[in-house]
């Protein structure tokens, strides 16, 4: 059987940023030691289930979870390690802010067998960091960069976002010039989406809050392609650039529509075509997991048609596009047969491309993605 993924979520911030939809919750360091004992036990819990597959990524995120102690990851981590079976070389990253990490525990979580981390860095101006509620400034960036590369991190990335209200395409080129200067190894460039149920999207429906205009967007989204691509980095995904060899192997695996393990509150799990999400609440998930050992909430088992779509949306995500073989094995029907009234016009727009038996978005497809993948999912 094929390797998977395992996702553990850490749920605590020092603050909610207004923009931020993940399940994340106020640092709570009383329930935060319930919270791990409970983590720890939902690790047993599925341990047997996996005795026979073999993990190949495994990823920390939240909320924060540099948040913890560093002894606290390694007892996680150390649990994950004695009870899956981690290939040869596997990716373990942890998500970090700026503000939440010093240098000792850059250097204890190295030490703990954590080979990757992505740092939550958004923008390299004050004005900007406020506006998104950030806790760090621009100091403590470059602070953290350098700690977690004299830490021994040699896999480094590096968030950023853009059209943000009044920025300008100028000020968008300084900070990916300031980016590529640190040299991180991999650098997640989003733009800025207004999510339901934010304090931003309260705002926006106030009229309080004016995203750039589309075409001031477009201009910043070229000038991201460019500015890395001739500075050395592969764009391999809508939002995302590497330098070789440094692709996220756990986020491929995610747009590969390929099998994960979701640990922790409000945590999905895709497993055997079964999709399976966690109890959001910490609270409510510790109690769950200290009285059955899981806390699933959800289940949903996919026909063929939504994870033909599914796949479609993931896959079309990358800049590699779809191997159609490899759709009509796993599915087992005709690509054209069940897509070729959508394939016709969006191949006369020029917003797909067909390569090497490989369906893609063009340069122009990739500008409207969302648009071009909702065509595989009406």
């Amino acid at each position: 059987m094929s390797s998977l993924g395992i996702y553990l979520h850490i749920p605590y911030c020092l603050h909610k940023c207004g923009y931020c939809d993940f399940n994340s919750h106020p640092e709570n360091t009383e329930e935060a030691q319930t919270y791990i004992s409970a983590l720890l036990l939902e690790i047993d819990h599925y341990a047997h289930r996996f005795s026979e597959r073999t993990f190949s990524t495994v990823f920390f995120g939240g909320g924060t979870p540099t948040i913890l102690p560093p002894e606290s990851l390694d007892n996680i981590l150390g649990r994950v390690k004695n009870l899956f079976n981690l290939s040869s070389g596997c990716e373990i990253t942890i998500e970090a802010n700026p503000a939440t990490i010093k240098q000792e525990t850059l250097t204890q979580i190295r030490s703990a067998g954590f080979n990757r981390i992505s740092i939550g860095v958004q923008s390299f101006d004050a004005d900007e960091l406020k506006f998104l509620e950030r806790v760090h400034n621009e100091k403590e960036i470059y602070t953290t960069i350098d700690r977690a590369r004299l830490a021994g991190f040699d896999n480094l990335s590096i968030d950023l976002m853009f059209g943000l209200p009044n920025q300008s395409p100028k000020k968008w080129r300084s900070h990916l010039r300031q980016a590529v200067a640190k040299a991180p190894n991999h650098i997640s460039a989003y733009s800025l989406t207004i999510e339901p149920a934010t304090s931003f999207f309260k705002l926006q429906e106030r009229g309080r809050l004016h995203l750039p205009a589309e075409d001031i967007q477009l201009e910043m989204f070229q000038e991201t392609i460019e500015t890395l691509q001739s500075a050395g980095y592969e764009q391999y995904e809508i939002s995302n650039y590497a330098q070789p060899g440094f692709k996220s192997r756990h986020n491929l695996n995610y747009w590969d529509n390929g099998e994960y393990l979701g640990l922790g509150a409000g945590a999905s799990s895709y497993i055997n075509g079964e999709r399976y999400k966690n109890i959001n609440l910490p609270a409510r998930y510790i109690r769950e997991v200290q009285s059955k050992g899981s806390a699933v909430e959800s289940t949903e088992k996919l026909d063929l048609l939504h994870a033909m779509g599914e796949t479609i949306m993931l896959g079309l995500r990358c800049i590699k596009g779809i191997a159609i073989e490899d759709f009509e094995n796993r599915f087992q029907v005709s690509f054209k047969t069940v897509y070729g009234k959508v394939i016709d016009p969006l191949l006369k727009e020029e917003l797909i491309t067909f390569n090497n038996n490989r369906m893609a978005l063009s340069r122009k497809g990739l500008y409207i993605a969302d648009s071009v993948i909702l065509k595989f999912l009406a």
